[in-house]
């Protein structure tokens, strides 16, 4: 647990604070309007590493507005690697 840090960020006003493998998202954008969304997306592909992982909520999917950043892992629903 030493590796692991807890931290309060607000997605809305804050900008990326680190580099993360993974990012669990779960059934909080589709509570967002559409701006909010899609800022949060951005933040997402800030701060995920190369081949790191999002998870998403059962009703959500990334929002990417030209190419595909992320893969969709086979066999789990709503995880996602970023490729670039």
């Amino acid at each position: 647990m030493d590796r692991i840090v807890f931290a309060e960020h607000n997605l809305a006003t804050d900008g990326p604070f680190n580099e993360f493998q993974s990012i669990v998202c779960r059934r909080a954008l589709s509570s967002y309007n559409q701006w909010l969304q899609e800022h949060v997306h951005d933040l997402f592909m800030e701060s995920l590493s190369r081949f790191g992982v999002l998870a998403l909520g059962p009703d959500e999917s990334p929002i990417v507005r030209s190419k595909r950043p992320y893969e969709e892992l086979p066999g789990v629903a709503n995880l996602y690697r970023k490729v670039e």
